[in-house]
């Protein structure tokens, strides 16, 4: 539960887990007045996870979505989301677009295997996450690294 819109309140992020790429998704869920007898309204974050073609046991995603703040949480600050893509065999980053819940869905490492559940530290506790990404399949954890825009000349946060 984070503020995924920017709108000072607190959003329901949840993701499934399919075989079928276009039921494949990440969602915030606003919370209504009455929680448990109003509707709750849904907004799509991410969709059309494409999964990996594989032979034997069929490939799902999304896997886990992560909420994240590159430089530690700051007032008025969206917060970012890293998604295990596991079926997929790719690392998302979404990061924030616009107003709403606008994001943008970018492929950080795209692997030969299944990407599991991510961890974060900030090793050198300089104030930037680090992101610990291991792929099953290929028996690895790499370690990516947050920056700040001007360190890397994209415009907003990216892994290095």
């Amino acid at each position: 539960m984070t503020d995924l819109n920017g709108d000072g309140k607190r959003q329901l992020m949840a993701n499934n887990h399919q075989k079928k790429d276009k039921q494949t998704g990440i969602w915030a869920y606003e919370f209504p007045e009455d929680p448990m007898n109003d509707d709750w309204s849904r907004v799509a974050l991410a969709t059309n996870f494409h999964n990996a073609f594989s032979l034997t046991v069929p490939n799902m995603s999304p896997g886990f979505p992560y909420v994240l703040y590159p430089n530690g949480r700051k007032e008025g600050e969206r917060a970012h989301i890293m998604v295990a893509g596991d079926g997929d065999h790719a690392a998302h980053a979404m990061y924030p677009t616009g107003e709403d819940f606008g994001y943008d869905n970018t492929i950080f490492k795209q692997t030969k295997g299944t990407v599991g559940c991510m961890a974060f530290s900030d090793l050198d506790q300089d104030g930037w996450q680090e992101v610990w990404l291991p792929v099953y399949d290929e028996s690895t954890i790499s370690l990516f690294k947050l920056s700040s825009p001007a360190a890397t000349q994209t415009g907003s946060e990216f892994l290095q």
